[in-house]
């Protein structure tokens, strides 16, 4: 797969977790590493209130790479650190310049599943949730 190709799967991966104004399951977990593990907790935290007010994300950088740096965020290669912004469902940004991964997962580009469990735990006050 091109770098083109993989850049455009994980914008569209970022895109379509955080666009939380689409309150389907389905396509959040689809579009995560191991995301089945997931579908309790993120049913759960599509009800929540900050939910509500998320609207998509903006991928602002996308560096694929492979092995040691993979294996240093405990990834499998390759993988790619990704820097986005969440924002609201008026375009503004709620949480600017985050850092995430995204994983080559049998030719398709998914979050990686430390990523959402990092936001997950966060929004839940530093407790892991169920899946992580």
């Amino acid at each position: 797969m091109s770098t083109a190709a993989a850049e455009a799967q994980i914008r569209t991966a970022f895109m379509t977790l955080f666009n939380l104004s689409n309150p389907s399951v389905s396509a959040k977990i689809a579009v995560v590493q191991n995301g089945s593990q997931l579908r309790q907790t993120m049913a759960k935290e599509l009800t929540s209130p900050l939910a509500k007010r998320a609207g998509g994300a903006t991928v602002q950088k996308i560096a694929i790479e492979h092995g040691a740096p993979c294996q240093a965020e405990s990834l499998p290669s390759p993988c790619a650190a990704v820097t986005y912004s969440i924002l609201s469902t008026t375009h503004t940004v709620l949480l600017a310049n985050s850092k995430g991964f995204a994983i080559d997962v049998g030719s398709k580009w998914l979050v990686s599943k430390t990523t959402i469990c990092t936001l997950l735990s966060l929004a839940n006050g530093n407790v892991t949730p169920k899946g992580c």
